[in-house]
């Protein structure tokens, strides 16, 4: 028998209800994926719109994805700021929060930054695994940090109008640089601790350093923790109180108003969109180490095998000793605080 109830506007464990965000996710855009967030209770998903798509695809796939929530309205609505992610929550909705994972779409223009702001995108990713105008990937072998030119420009013109900095596939020296080039507080939407995992399952170098850990919560950011098998210390096979274990361990290195969830869960997509994501168009070789799952409910742990089971933790969490309190702000909370700080109504940050 669970330990929670899931209502329409969250998940309720021992009386008390908790708004649940996912920092990261990656969908197709289609109305299954939905009726998961729902079946677990989720309030607000950063939902990866483009990843290496210049800026006209990019304007194709807002427009699809305009068209797909407005066809499962009943489900989903799209939220610009915490404002939006509260209202649609107490509906019962699921807020979707567009992001990128790359800055590919700018293409080295920087008033594209407050185009994309004006159509809602609210989170972008500075770099995907490889090198680009704003800094370098975790998969180059030398991170040369955030480029003195466009790269500073880039960062500030995203502070400028309200666009959250997402570091998760960024080497570790354009981390620590863009988080302390930022005048706002900065995300690690999917990632895990290096020195706690160890060696993962595929690619260590997306596993994010102490010292960046550190600066990152000393400068008010927040790093969702992910169940994702391919970044934690047992796979697949990882139990909900190992996934709890090391939630306490990230808690205790940098506290816990900068630890919440970003689950990295991108169901629907084929292999070849996988490939063209890891290393872009332009290249003819496929990704290194081993290949990722394909299949949606595959390669997941038990207790999390879709969003659905998200609510899982809660109790998990509360067995461990966390107080209700550290719950809501790692379930939800410490991302409404730093949404709310980052991307505030546009009218506000322009």
């Amino acid at each position: 028998m669970t330990d929670f109830i899931v209502r329409p506007e969250g998940a309720e464990c021992q009386g008390r209800s908790y708004a649940i965000v996912d920092g990261l996710s990656m969908p197709t855009p289609e109305r299954k994926w939905f009726e998961e967030w729902r079946a677990g209770g989720i309030g607000c998903v950063n939902t990866t719109i483009a990843v290496w798509e210049n800026a006209s695809e990019t304007l194709g796939l807002l427009g699809k994805w305009r068209q797909v929530l407005a066809d499962n309205s009943d489900l989903v609505a799209q939220a610009t700021c915490v404002e939006d992610i509260e209202a649609i929550r107490k509906s019962g909705r699921t807020a979707i929060v567009f992001g990128f994972q790359n800055t590919a779409p700018v293409e080295h223009n920087l008033d594209l930054f407050g185009t994309f702001r004006d159509l809602g995108v609210c989170i972008m990713q500075l770099t995907y695994n490889l090198q680009n105008y704003i800094g370098c990937g975790y998969w180059e072998e030398k991170d040369t940090g955030i480029s003195s030119r466009f790269g500073r420009l880039a960062i500030e013109e995203m502070n400028k109008v309200g666009i959250l900095i997402d570091l998760s596939h960024c080497g570790e020296r354009t981390t620590i640089e863009a988080i302390e080039l930022s005048a706002a507080p900065v995300a690690i939407t999917h990632a895990n601790p290096r020195e706690y995992v160890g060696k993962p399952v595929y690619g260590i170098g997306r596993l994010k350093q102490t010292e960046a850990l550190r600066t990152l919560a000393r400068r008010g950011g927040v790093i969702g923790l992910t169940p994702n098998r391919n970044m934690t210390r047992h796979g697949a096979a990882t139990t909900l109180e190992q996934f709890v274990d090391m939630v306490a361990w990230t808690v205790d290195l940098i506290g816990v108003d900068a630890v919440a969830i970003g689950t990295d869960y991108c169901p629907g997509h084929p292999r070849s969109v996988r490939t063209w994501w890891r290393y872009a168009r332009w290249s003819r070789q496929s990704a290194p180490a081993e290949e990722m799952q394909i299949a949606p409910h595959e390669g997941w742990s038990e207790w999390v095998k879709t969003p659905a089971g998200l609510p899982n933790l809660i109790p998990g969490l509360l067995r461990h000793g966390f107080s209700p309190d550290e719950v809501a702000r790692m379930m939800g909370g410490n991302w409404l605080r730093l949404f709310g700080q980052t991307f505030p109504p546009r009218s506000a940050s322009s």
